[in-house]
C-alpha cells in the first residue's frame, strides 16, 4: 500500500513539473504584455518583421536541431550565388543520400537539373540529396559550404548557430536557435525568388537527361496547402523532422502590412502546425503597429508594435543625432519594440494620433480579424484553470502524505 501511495505521489511531482515546463514562456513575464497560449513544442519565438518585436519567447535561445528547415538558408545561399538558369550536375554527393531513410527525388549520377529545378525540390519536396548537390555546386564541396552557412548567419545576427550540411540531417555539430532560424527566414522573405518557390503548392521537374519521367512535387507545409490547415495569409516557410530534432517548422505570414514570423521547435507530436495557427492568432489578434514618426519624413521604420492596449505615452523613445536626422530605438516595459532614422522634426506629437485608433497601419482589417482560426481569450479564464489544477495536485499531494503517515504510525504500532 505504502509503495503505492509512494508511487501516486512521484507520478504527481513529476506530472507538475512537466506541466511547469510546458507553460514557461519568458515573454509572459513582461508586465503588460498579452498572455501566450501554450505550445508543446521545447522552443519556440514570434517576431513581427518590420520592427523586429519579439512577440512570443520560449527558450528562443536554447539550442536545437533544426532538421530540414536548415534548407531556408541553404536556398536563400544558393539563389544570392547563382542564376536560376545554371545546370547542376549530380555526382556522388549528391546520390549517395538517395536512400529509403532520407527525403530525395531518386536522382542518379550524371544527371542534370537547373538550379530552379534544385530549389523547388529543395523547399517543396524538402530532397536531402539535391540539397548537397547544390552545395558541392555552390562551393565546391559540402564543408565549404557549411561555411558559407555560417558566415551568412553570423551576418543576419545569428548567435546561436552552428551548421555543418546543407540539409539538416542529424549532426550533433549542426544546430540553430529558434530566434535564428527566425532571423534566417527573415532575411531569406525579403527576396521575391525564395517566396515564389517557397509559395508554391506544387511544380514539375520535366523529364531529364536520365528520367524520362516527369516528377511531380508537393509542398509539404500543411498551412500553404488548401485543406483543414491551410492559414490564410502564410506565403513562405519550411519544415523539418529527424528523430533527434522532431518536429520543426518555420512559416511567414502576412495580413495587411503586418509580416509575422514563427519559429517552432522539437515537437514529438503532430502540433507544429495547430502551435503555429496558435501564435499566429495570438500576434494578429492581441498587438497592435502603431505609427510612430510623421511618414513623409521617415527614412526607415517609424513604427512600433505593441500590446492592442498601449498607447504612444506607454513607449520610451531613445533618440540619437545623425547629422539632419535621428535615429529612434523604441522600448516598451524595457523591450525593443521598432525603430525609426527620420528628420528631427518627425515624431508624432499627439498621443491619440500614435494610439493606433487614427493610424491606418494598426492592427488587421476585421475581414482578416473574422479569418483568424481560433483567437483565445488568454487571460483570467486561463489562469482561474491553472491555479484549480494546482490547488487539487497539492491537496492530492498532502492528502498522499497523511496516508502515508498513518501507515507508518499503524505499522509502528
Amino acid at each position: 500500500m505504502r509503495k503505492s501511495l509512494c508511487h501516486v505521489l512521484v507520478f504527481l511531482l513529476l506530472f507538475m513539473a512537466g506541466s511547469t515546463e510546458i507553460y514557461a514562456v519568458s515573454s509572459d513575464q513582461i508586465p503588460g504584455w498579452p498572455e501566450a497560449p501554450k505550445i508543446v513544442e521545447t522552443t519556440g519565438v514570434l517576431i513581427e518583421d518590420s520592427t523586429g518585436t519579439v512577440l512570443y519567447d520560449k527558450k528562443m535561445h536554447q539550442h536545437m536541431y533544426p532538421a530540414s528547415t536548415t534548407k531556408v538558408l541553404s536556398a536563400l545561399i544558393a539563389i544570392e550565388n547563382c542564376d536560376l538558369s545554371e545546370e547542376v550536375v549530380f555526382t556522388e554527393t549528391g546520390t549517395a543520400e538517395v536512400t529509403p531513410d532520407s527525403a530525395n527525388i531518386g536522382m542518379q549520377m550524371g544527371e542534370v537539373l537547373t538550379m530552379e529545378q534544385c530549389l523547388y525540390a529543395m523547399l517543396l519536396a524538402s530532397a536531402n540529396e539535391v540539397s548537397s548537390q547544390v552545395a558541392e555546386h555552390v562551393a565546391g564541396s559540402v564543408e565549404k559550404f557549411a561555411e558559407m552557412m555560417n558566415q551568412k548567419a553570423a551576418e543576419l545576427g545569428c548567435t546561436d548557430s552552428h551548421f555543418a550540411n546543407a540539409n539538416g540531417w542529424h549532426d550533433d555539430d549542426h544546430y540553430t536557435s529558434a530566434y535564428d532560424m527566425a532571423l534566417i527566414l527573415r532575411a531569406a522573405i525579403k527576396n521575391e525568388t525564395f517566396c515564389k518557390i517557397s509559395g508554391s503548392t506544387s511544380y514539375e521537374i520535366p523529364p531529364t537527361n536520365m528520367n524520362g519521367e516527369a516528377r511531380q512535387l508537393g509542398n509539404h507545409h500543411a498551412m500553404l496547402m488548401p485543406g483543414p490547415y491551410h492559414y490564410k495569409g502564410v506565403f513562405a516557410g519550411k519544415t523539418g523532422s529527424t528523430d533527434q530534432a522532431g518536429n520543426t517548422l518555420v512559416t511567414a505570414c502576412k495580413k495587411k502590412d503586418i509580416t509575422l514570423i514563427c519559429m517552432v521547435m522539437q515537437s514529438q507530436e503532430a502540433a507544429v502546425v495547430d502551435d503555429t495557427a496558435k501564435l499566429f492568432d495570438y500576434g494578429y489578434g492581441k498587438f497592435q503597429k502603431l505609427q510612430m514618426t510623421d511618414p513623409e519624413q521617415t527614412q526607415e521604420g517609424g513604427y512600433a508594435y505593441v500590446p492592442a492596449d498601449a498607447t504612444a505615452e506607454d513607449i520610451e523613445s531613445q533618440d540619437t543625432p545623425q547629422g539632419d536626422l535621428i535615429a529612434s530605438q523604441y522600448l516598451y516595459q524595457g523591450i525593443p519594440v521598432g525603430t525609426a532614422l527620420a528628420a528631427a522634426t518627425a515624431s508624432v506629437s499627439d498621443p491619440e494620433a500614435a494610439s493606433g485608433e487614427l493610424a491606418p497601419t494598426q492592427g488587421i482589417s476585421e475581414e482578416d480579424e473574422s479569418s483568424l482560426l481560433d483567437v483565445r481569450p488568454v487571460a483570467e479564464g486561463q489562469k482561474k484553470v491553472y491555479y484549480a489544477i494546482i490547488g487539487v495536485l497539492s491537496f492530492l499531494i498532502l492528502l498522499c502524505l497523511f496516508l502515508i503517515i498513518k501507515m507508518v504510525r499503524k505499522d509502528k504500532g
